[in-house]
């Protein structure tokens, strides 16, 4: 992954088409569906345990969101990644690597959950202010049980894929999400089709998270440079195994703290 230049002002919205007042109307919806999210057993909450101020201290701010020391150590591993390293990923890519390709969205993991419990007309309203029927490709992370998939609208290809890296485990998760987005987002007749990509070695279970990074990253290259979508997904596990510690350096680039014993980035075996 290459480096990014830092952000002199953490704070600031790199986008200026972005309007505060959506943003804050968008957030005030996902509340309403998020006040039953209490552990990280919830779609990847991952909230550090009470009274442990080393594992809550800040690691990254990086725009809206704040990455803790006990997130860092999620990356360390071998632990699942919880919602807000998934949420570092996805706004780093729409902020910073895909920037200037506006026909790419990256839903947070927050509003892809939101999306499934929604009733149809805030549903509708957060697909109007997210101006989510104007973009070419929308990439949904799904999350339950502590596990992570990959939804894609693509508008070129009228159809929604679906990745999963453990034997379509959200299958019906993604067929629900599939059917409630049909018709706000004006794609009745696309099609739904299920991908193949890397699965997950026997016993791997917590790897879901870092398959999602590389099936996000892949498939985001892929549309990006050639106009539609596959529905085959080339990733190896070699580029698994690599994931960490790239994210890794990627906060270390953008200025982010470690916890005192974990200073040194290691590339994980």
């Amino acid at each position: 992954m290459s480096k990014a230049k830092t952000n002199p002002n953490p704070n600031t919205n790199p986008n200026p088409n972005q309007n505060p007042k959506k943003i804050a109307k968008q957030r005030l919806m996902v509340s309403k569906v998020r006040v039953g999210c209490t552990t990280s057993r919830d779609y990847g909450c991952g909230r550090p345990e009470a009274g442990d101020a080393s594992r809550s201290a800040v690691s990254l701010r990086f725009q809206e969101l704040s990455l803790r020391h006990s997130d860092v150590q999620l990356l360390q591993g071998p632990h699942a990644l919880n919602e807000r390293l998934l949420d570092f990923h996805y706004t780093y890519l729409q902020t910073r690597r895909y920037k200037t390709k506006p026909e790419l969205h990256f839903l947070s993991p927050a509003l892809g959950h939101s999306l499934r419990l929604l009733e149809l007309r805030e549903r509708r309203r957060l697909v109007r202010d997210l101006q989510l029927p104007s973009k070419q490709f929308v990439f949904v992370p799904l999350s339950e049980d502590s596990h992570w998939s990959l939804l894609l609208v693509a508008r070129p290809d009228r159809r929604f894929y679906y990745f999963d890296p453990e034997d379509n485990r959200h299958l019906n998760l993604a067929q629900l999400l599939y059917e409630n987005l049909r018709f706000v987002l004006a794609a009745d007749e696309y099609h739904f089709t299920v991908g193949r990509c890397l699965q997950q070695a026997k016993g791997q279970g917590h790897e879901s998270g870092v398959h999602l990074m590389c099936m996000t990253d892949t498939l985001a290259d892929y549309v990006a440079r050639c106009g539609y979508a596959t529905s085959t997904l080339l990733i190896s596990f070699q580029e698994v195994r690599a994931m960490r510690s790239s994210q890794l350096q990627l906060i270390r680039t953008l200025g982010g703290n470690f916890p005192p014993s974990s200073s040194q980035v290691k590339s994980l075996p």
